[in-house]
């Protein structure tokens, strides 16, 4: 068992456990939707409505909506603290949830021309953000409760911050599509909105509890936490000066320089988990972590496009457009998707664990937290994830419309093998072992 799960701070798995079932069929959902906007993907524009459909289903639906339900269990956890408030992290939950239906169904049938009614999304984004700032205030009162506030906290509560930045943005844009007040183009602004959402919100939240969560996975005692240090510094300063560059001043030598700093802060964090998967003691990984050293291999990856990105060398405009979505698709579903899908096997077969079993350990035989879910497959989805990733990407970047369908039609696999999974551990029914 891992021991920093179990704690008298954990929150009631009502209040986390709603978060991981929405996210596994919202994940699905944006599966299926890939199939159906493939043609939008390689189109030479991509504020497209599907595109937009797509992108917040796996940012909002799937990976912010298991990341609340885990901060809420990991929070109390890591800085023994209780929540601050369940009721507040449930009304968060329908909130955010409804907010994102409503969101994601007027993408989808928006046109964006002159007489488009912004109503919806008005109302939509009114419900996230009203969401956002109650689960910032429960997570960060709950956070300041403590006195432990070392590296992995501070990644986590300024990522908190950057959630709210972002989805303010985003209301922002939204009343300027509107009533057009802000002289910044909508390309620029869009920028801004995933600077702050991809680099501050995800990628902060994934540095703080992955430095909280390795040391227990890995069985490792001691990190070098001066690159956490390195890598704080350089991330804030970058996202806060790349952010400010495309508002006021969207020059490309000016934002090679704020990207190189994100660049050189991301390279910092690598070189930490390579260090954790180098020394760890616990040399062979399971399904969940060999999922998770995959997408810190992806994330190595997305650096490099990314560099591309930035960059952009004139031999190769003719694929700039391309390289930019495959550089936030190997975001959304690589990096993030793949550190999700293993991570959810390090932490929701125990909270349902401990519901269940805790109070009888050491009484009777009871199963183990990986007995709980089919490691067969989890395996599957694994290999159907490599599958279906691989082939977004080349699809992408090479415009081929049947390889996107092929990644969806993977894509969908693995949903509704993680669905199957993530199911089968929420509905869990108490068993005792009979012994033999």
């Amino acid at each position: 068992m891992q021991a920093g799960l179990s704690t008298k701070n954990a929150p009631s798995p009502s209040v986390v456990l709603p978060h991981f079932v929405f996210a596994a069929l919202m994940f699905l959902s944006a599966a299926v939707v890939l199939l159906v906007a493939a043609p939008q993907m390689v189109l030479p524009y991509h504020l497209n409505p599907h595109m937009l459909t797509l992108t917040h289903l796996m940012v909002l639906g799937f990976i912010t909506t298991i990341i609340f339900g885990s901060l809420y269990q990991l929070i109390p956890v890591v800085m023994e603290v209780k929540l601050y408030s369940e009721l507040m992290a449930k009304i968060t939950f329908w909130f955010f949830g409804l907010g994102l239906l409503i969101l994601v169904y007027h993408f989808w049938e928006a046109g964006f021309g002159p007489k488009q009614n912004w109503l919806w999304f008005e109302i939509s984004g009114t419900l996230i953000l009203t969401a956002v700032i109650l689960f910032a205030i429960n997570t960060l009162k709950s956070a300041f409760r403590s006195d432990r506030m070392d590296m992995g906290n501070i990644f986590v509560v300024t990522g908190i911050v950057y959630l709210v930045l972002t989805v303010s943005l985003a209301i922002l844009m939204i009343i300027n599509f509107a009533h057009p007040y802000i002289h910044v183009s909508v390309l620029d602004l869009l920028k801004m909105h995933l600077t702050l959402g991809l680099t501050g919100w995800f990628l902060f939240l994934v540095i703080g509890v992955s430095s909280k969560l390795m040391p227990m996975f890995l069985i490792i005692h001691k990190l070098p936490d001066y690159l956490l240090k390195y890598a704080y510094f350089l991330l804030n300063t970058g996202i806060i000066a790349l952010a400010t560059i495309y508002y006021f001043y969207p020059k490309p030598w000016a934002i090679m320089v704020a990207s190189l700093l994100i660049l050189v802060g991301i390279f910092m964090f690598l070189k930490f988990n390579y260090y954790a998967f180098k020394h760890r003691f616990r040399k062979n990984l399971d399904t969940g972590m060999k999922l998770s050293k995959a997408a810190f291999l992806i994330l190595g990856f997305t650096v490099v496009l990314g560099v591309v990105s930035v960059i952009s060398p004139d031999f190769l405009s003719a694929y700039q457009l391309h390289i930019d979505i495959a550089f936030i698709m190997s975001i959304i579903f690589g990096f993030l998707t793949a550190l999700i899908l293993g991570q959810t096997y390090k932490t929701l077969p125990f909270i349902v664990w401990l519901q269940k079993y805790s109070s009888k350990v050491g009484k009777q035989k009871i199963p183990l937290p990986q007995e709980i879910y089919s490691d067969r497959i989890a395996k599957w989805h694994m290999k159907t994830y490599y599958i279906a990733f691989g082939f977004l990407i080349v699809g992408e970047l090479a415009s081929q419309i049947w390889l996107i369908r092929s990644a969806a039609a993977m894509f969908i696999i693995t949903a509704v093998l993680y669905n199957y999974n993530v199911f089968k551990i929420v509905f869990h029914k108490e068993k005792i072992i009979e012994n033999e």
